[in-house]
């Protein structure tokens, strides 16, 4: 969420909690905001709406392969190691419970899927649809669906260990290694899409969140769930 209001910057921070996740208050007018959709909930500003984009995770590698002068912070300290998050996702295997701070501000609990359920949210002014982590590994790490009438790549990318989704024109991928190939030739590589001549492509992708289902559905309550009527 671009924290610009009316072309100025304001300051924003955490500010209480509704339907189990944080909600942002901007200091300068006292209006609290959605962080995933960036409209305007309660305030003086309510009915308007800041500009939001996709905060991906990924890797220093992957962060210097798109732009080469970034600069980057580092931890020393991993939160899993490399073998719990190759087999289970970074926090697929995290199931537990959520807190009972966290819950008593939910009203109503969306009960389609389990309410520490992991997956990739993705969205747009068309509606809103979820991938379940357990769903996407079932069908090979990679699947291609149609989202807002475009082919949607939704993969578990080999280096960050989180589901990660992309527009592309070609279907049934296929994993060489770490790299995964599409049918039109083209292919994902550090989570970074290449057409069939090697070429970078800067692939146009869907809003999109890797993140707990209650967080999601409560968030975007008539969200379709990948895979459910099938």
């Amino acid at each position: 969420m671009a924290p610009r209001i009316e072309g100025d910057v304001h300051l924003f921070s955490e500010h209480g909690l509704y339907d189990g996740l944080f909600l942002m208050k901007d200091e300068e007018t006292g209006t609290y905001w959605d962080h995933m959709t960036g409209r305007a909930v309660y305030g003086p500003l309510v009915g308007t709406s800041l500009t939001v984009s996709s905060l991906r995770q990924t890797t220093v590698e992957q962060v210097l392969e798109t732009d080469p002068d970034a600069m980057v912070a580092l931890s020393t300290q991993a939160i899993r190691t490399d073998d719990q998050m190759k087999v289970e996702g970074l926090l697929a295997g995290i199931r537990g419970r959520l807190n009972g701070m966290f819950s008593s501000t939910v009203k109503q609990e969306d009960d389609r899927r389990p309410t520490m359920d992991i997956g990739i949210g993705v969205w747009s002014d068309a509606g809103a649809r979820y991938y379940p982590h357990d769903v996407v590994r079932e069908e090979g790490r990679a699947l291609v669906d149609t989202f807002d009438g475009k082919r949607v790549l939704i993969y578990l990318d080999p280096k960050t260990f989180v589901l990660a989704a992309v527009y592309v024109d070609g279907d049934t991928p296929q994993w060489d290694d770490d790299v995964l190939r599409l049918s039109d030739g083209s292919y994902v590589a550090s989570s970074l899409l290449y057409d069939r001549s090697d070429n970078r492509v800067r692939g146009d992708r869907p809003l999109q969140v890797f993140t707990r289902w209650y967080g999601f559905s409560l968030t975007f309550p008539q969200t379709e769930i990948y895979g459910a009527t099938r």
